[in-house]
């Protein structure tokens, strides 16, 4: 366990090194950011809804800088968590009274989980729905969220099944938002679904898990996350034209 827990260290560590070239030296992903405002149509028909060029906000961004900020994110939640160990919380068990202490810690992985999800889901969606990406985004995140905290001696099924729910509301309206710019959208959200499936899983399976066992799962996590998005960086380099507004509101 000492090794592979040094592994993940590492990994860590040297994702940012890897991430940063990966960033500098490829093309680059930037997608077309819009949002529409609808307007109703006095002149012609009373009361009918249409959507014109003018309607249509559009800005390009690209990706590099958040990426970035997740392996950076993920660098100083390696550093963190190795700390914690050190400190020799790891041995306690998984609890609330528990998490209070390390509040920080936790703090940093849910912010990496909810930027890493956020950059996928603005690369499977391109031309990018503002809102729609923000609210798959945060519905996947703080369901998960709701599904990884420690739980009490008796179990709220209700609970339990609301937060599956809610997190596969999440992948729904990410299915529903995916275009085929990149090419391989449905494959970055499976991936995406299998690491919070683990995580999910490795927070759940033992009633009695250890803050030990939380810190190895959330470092994989967060290792495989950041290569991973490495790894997507590079494979969904920008075409390098934007969209026309015409052309999205067509979508």
């Amino acid at each position: 366990m000492e090794v592979s827990r040094g592994t993940a260290y590492g990994i860590a560590l040297a994702q940012v090194a890897v991430t940063m070239g990966v960033v500098l030296f490829s093309p680059g992903v930037e997608v077309n950011l819009f949002y529409v405002r609808p307007r109703m149509n006095t002149s012609a028909t009373p009361h009918t809804l249409t959507i014109d060029g003018a309607a249509v906000k559009e800005v390009q961004g690209g990706l590099g800088l958040p990426v970035l900020m997740a392996s950076g994110l993920a660098a100083v939640f390696s550093t963190v968590t190795y700390q914690a160990h050190e400190s020799g919380i790891s041995g306690q068990d998984f609890q609330p009274d528990v998490m209070e202490q390390v509040s920080m810690w936790d703090l940093l992985f849910w912010v990496y989980v909810l930027l890493s999800h956020g950059i996928a889901v603005f690369v499977v969606a391109d031309p990018v729905d503002i809102f729609g990406a923000i609210a798959s985004t945060s519905f996947m995140a703080y369901f998960l969220y709701r599904a990884c905290t420690p739980k009490g001696q008796t179990l709220n099924l209700t609970q339990e099944n609301l937060n599956i729910l809610g997190y596969c509301v999440g992948i729904l309206m990410v299915c529903y938002q995916m275009t085929d710019t990149r090419g391989n959208g449905a494959s970055i959200v499976m991936l995406l679904v299998v690491l919070d499936y683990f995580l999910g899983i490795g927070h759940t399976y033992d009633r009695q898990a250890t803050m030990d066992t939380i810190s190895n799962c959330r470092l994989f996590y967060v290792c495989a996350g950041t290569l991973g998005t490495a790894v997507m960086y590079v494979l969904c380099n920008s075409p390098g034209s934007a969209s026309q507004a015409g052309a999205v509101a067509s979508r």
